[in-house]
């Protein structure tokens, strides 16, 4: 009897332990597996591209001979992963020999997007136009326009303006890219207007940051 208690005991005991190894596992598993999931979604999160994203830009501009620099702020809305639609608002100043000029823009636009990885980096290549207004002003002097900057000596306020860009974006982090940016624009006024092509063109190379909203 003893014997067989003894047999018992060892069978129930040995039971107990592949049952407690077995909870031991699944306890160490489970959660091994949950946290290679969230990896491989948070991995998966940070690759894709932003939808919809706030920018912001600054650098050079130029018309003619002559040279200043800019800011420019605006929008980005990805549609699927080969087009984009955006709008900018821009300002800046371009010093001539002996004046000074200064354009501003509202242009909203859209592009042809090329998506990439270069190095295992997010990256994005647009080359897009867009149609908008903008302005071009000249003054006398950079006192002149220092003093008066609303009064200039010559102004094309509010027409229409063309516009084409080539953009290189590169991810930085999941919500974060930067860019280069290089933009070619002209007014369109109308005809007969005595204005030479410096005084109502403009380029602009920039670089600049997207924040993703969406």
């Amino acid at each position: 009897m003893k014997a067989h208690a003894t047999q018992g005991i060892v069978v129930l005991m040995q039971d107990h332990s592949i049952t407690l190894l077995l909870a031991f596992a699944m306890t160490t598993a489970i959660p091994s597996l949950a946290s290679a999931d969230d990896a491989v979604t948070t991995k998966t999160a940070s690759n894709e591209p932003p939808k919809l994203t706030l920018f912001t830009s600054a650098g050079y501009l130029g018309a003619g001979s002559g040279s200043g620099a800019a800011l420019a702020t605006g929008i980005r809305y990805a549609i699927g992963s080969h087009f984009a639609v955006g709008l900018d608002l821009g300002y800046g100043v371009i010093a001539q020999a002996t004046t000074m000029e200064d354009r501003w823009w509202l242009i909203p636009s859209m592009a042809a997007v090329i998506p990439a990885r270069i190095g295992g980096i997010r990256a994005t290549f647009d080359i897009g136009a867009g149609l908008g207004l903008g302005t071009a002003s000249g003054y006398g002097s950079w006192s002149e326009y220092a003093s008066h900057p609303f009064t200039a000596t010559w102004e094309f306020q509010l027409v229409p303006a063309v516009r084409a860009h080539a953009i290189a974006s590169f991810a930085a982090s999941r919500s974060v890219d930067i860019f280069v940016r290089a933009d070619a624009a002209a007014l369109v006024l109308p005809h007969g207007v005595g204005a030479g092509v410096s005084d109502s063109t403009w380029m602009m190379f920039a670089l600049g940051t997207r924040f993703r909203l969406l």
